[in-house]
This record gives C-alpha cells, sequence and structure tokens, in this order.
C-alpha cells in the first residue's frame, strides 16, 4: 500500500528517526496503515524521505519497541495486533500453544537437552521427590517469528518423564503440555511465580542478549486431580519479544477469585 506521507522537518530539533517514527505511528492510530498490513520496507522509506538506512532502521526498532509493529525477517514489518504477543498464564494452557496466536505467527521450538538425569534440590523440593533423585529435565529455546522469546527448563518426575521418550514434543514439535495430557497427566492446578531478574550468562547467550539483561522470571508447579506435583518449570521470558497477559474474574464465590496469579 502507498500512502501519501508528510515530510520530514529538516530544521527541527527532533531526531529524524523519531520524526518518522511519529508519522507512521499516525498512520497505523488513523487506521491509513491497519492490523495484518504490510509499512513500508526500508529501501521505500530511505528513498521517500532522503534518510540514511541505518536512520530508518531505528526508526522501525522503536516502532517494534512500541508493539506497533512487529519484524519478521525476510517478509518485513507488519502492523501487530496487541493481542498476538501475549502469553496469557492461564491453568491449562502452555507458554505459546500454538492454539493461543494468530495464525499467522510463526513459533518454533528448539529443544536444547533432554533425559534423565540428576534433578537439582529446588527442582526436587518443588516435584516432593527426594534430593539426589534421579528426574526428566526438558531445555527448550521458543521463538516467535524467528526471534528468540523465551528460554524453559522443565523438570519432571522419572514415571512422568518416561511419557516423553520417543515423542515429537522432544524434538520441537509438539505441545508438552498435550503430550503429558495424553500420557495421563493432566493440569488441574497450578501456580505461577513472576519477578523481574537480569538474564544469567547462559540465558542470555541464548536469548541474544547482554548478560545481566533484564527478562521476566516464571517459575511454575502443576498439579493432579490428586494434588501431585508433576512439572515443575522455570522460564526466562524476553518482554520485548513477548508480554504476560494475566485474566482475572470473580468466581461463583465472589469471595474467591479465579485466575489469580500470586
Amino acid at each position: 500500500m502507498r500512502v501519501r506521507m508528510q515530510n520530514i522537518d529538516r530544521t527541527s530539533a527532533e531526531p529524524y528517526y523519531l520524526q518518522l517514527a511519529r508519522i507512521i505511528e499516525g498512520h497505523i492510530r488513523t487506521g491509513t496503515y491497519k492490523i495484518g498490513d504490510r509499512v513500508p520496507g526500508e529501501t521505500e522509506l530511505c528513498r521517500s524521505f532522503d534518510l540514511a538506512r541505518s536512520t530508518v532502521r531505528e526508526t522501525l526498532r522503536v516502532l517494534e519497541h512500541q508493539r506497533l509493529i512487529r519484524i519478521v525477517p525476510r517478509r518485513g514489518a507488519f502492523v501487530s495486533d496487541p493481542t498476538d504477543n501475549q502469553w496469557k498464564l492461564q491453568v491449562t494452557q502452555g507458554f505459546l500453544e500454538t492454539g493461543a496466536h494468530s495464525p499467522d505467527r510463526f513459533i518454533e521450538t528448539s529443544v536444547v537437552r533432554s533425559g534423565f538425569e540428576v534433578l537439582p534440590d529446588v527442582a526436587a523440593e518443588a516435584l516432593k521427590i527426594s534430593k539426589g533423585e534421579s528426574g526428566f529435565v526438558i531445555e527448550r529455546i521458543r521463538h516467535i517469528d524467528g526471534k528468540a522469546a523465551m528460554h524453559s527448563i522443565n523438570y519432571l518426575p522419572s514415571d512422568v518423564g518416561s511419557t516423553l521418550v520417543g515423542k515429537p514434543v522432544l524434538e520441537g514439535t509438539a505441545s508438552l503440555n498435550q503430550t503429558l495430557n495424553e500420557g495421563g497427566f493432566s493440569i488441574y492446578a497450578a501456580r505461577r511465580e513472576v519477578a523481574a531478574i537480569g538474564a544469567p550468562a547462559d540465558t542470555a547467550k541464548m536469548l541474544g542478549l547482554s548478560k545481566g539483561a533484564p527478562v521476566l522470571f516464571v517459575q511454575s508447579t502443576s498439579r493432579s486431580e490428586a494434588g501431585r506435583v508433576f512439572d515443575f518449570y522455570q522460564s526466562f521470558v524476553r518482554s520485548d519479544v513477548v508480554t504476560i497477559s494475566v485474566d482475572a474474574e470473580a468466581s461463583a464465590d465472589a469471595s474467591q477469585p479465579s485466575g489469580t496469579v500470586e
């Protein structure tokens, strides 16, 4: 779509990249560019406004940071749907379940490691098993549209982990929650804890960040209807790529709200 745009004010003290960002934002806010529309690319913007490519790239970075656009590698920049990149902290749904996002979002999982090993003390305590006992570990990196969004490690008791052996989830091509559900381990209740921290060195490297860069740390335990904790995970989330959304509503007993995160 070709749209007539304002000119850059060369006499203004406002940086060119911010002027251009404001111009494009105006067209998004007024609906000239609608959700899903492709905005002009770097080459077209450079030519139209007589700007350096580095200036235009900074403009697109600003708009992406404001969540007005999303940049898809090798395809271009598109007007964002504000609900597309939300992870809802729901009891029965895992992170980046495909069905919870728009079909044009490309969600990819890379499995860093998986298998049986001695669990760290914090995981053993959460799963209520003996310290030094073996369990199953699956460590993954999740991507949205080619951008690393989350580094996560799930810890499971050995009998639970054995249901994953030989399954597509260990190749990053299936949902962990769904695979566990099919193996007889359904989430009845869960506790999620969220905190802002500096990214550990290994996480920062996997997410393309500098060591100590701010990330959201999510720690979770999932329980069966019988009350058994069968999954404990720790996740590090890039909030510049995906946001965390929490829905809350009153239950039938208004004194006991549902959907809360403690």
